[in-house]
């Protein structure tokens, strides 16, 4: 395992379909410093849990932890990185899909990211799995790093926006500058389940 030897960060996100206005107020605040692009695969638990950030990006698998809530923001912290092959008993460690997956399999074996993935479709495995190309549009705000994100999860469109910082006051002045406040600050796990069905929506009774 390869450990992260990063600061936790305290983390505000948005998702939506139509982010504009709150990104022309970012560009206004400041240019766009770059812009990147990947595909990652994420990793979602089916029993309504969101403390863990599971991907499989750039070929290893990563993992980040809630470790905070505090004035409406969220705290993250990298917790590791792993190369593949990776022994399965580490996997339902992160995972904790559930006993039943090593009962027929030696708990040490080594799987590959194909191995994983096939795994993740077991019918025991309690797990789904979200594609996600990103385009990254990264700022930098005072004391905060923040980003415009156009997604595609399964194929699906959708907008986001982040401000993160070590300070959490950065953040919330960030928040305020860029008129937030009254948002709701979701993580990836928290969004990709809502948009699988896997989770139900806030106010949900109103459709139909």
């Amino acid at each position: 395992m390869v450990m992260n030897n990063i600061e936790s960060r305290f983390e505000f996100r948005i998702f939506g379909t139509c982010l504009g206005l709150t990104e022309q107020r970012m560009r206004a605040i400041t240019p766009c410093e770059s812009i990147t692009e990947s595909r990652e695969i994420y990793l979602l638990a089916r029993d309504s849990v969101y403390d863990k950030n599971i991907k499989i990006r750039q070929g290893k698998l990563e993992l980040k932890r809630l470790i905070e809530h505090q004035q409406g923001l969220q705290r993250w912290q990298p917790d590791g990185q792993w190369e593949f092959p990776v022994s399965l008993i580490t996997i339902v460690n992160l995972l904790n899909p559930g006993a039943r997956l090593t009962q027929a399999q030696d708990p040490y074996a080594m799987l590959s990211r194909g191995d994983l993935l096939k795994l993740v479709t077991h019918p025991t495995a309690h797990l789904h799995r979200a594609n996600v190309y990103k385009c990254r549009y990264r700022f930098i705000l005072p004391a905060c790093d923040a980003e415009f994100d156009r997604l595609l999860v399964n194929g699906a469109a959708i907008e986001s926006i982040a401000i993160e910082s070590v300070d959490p006051r950065a953040v919330l002045e960030a928040l305020a500058a860029l008129g937030l406040e009254v948002s709701e600050n979701q993580s990836y796990p928290l969004a990709l389940s809502r948009i699988l069905g896997i989770t139900r929506l806030p106010h949900e009774e109103i459709y139909g």
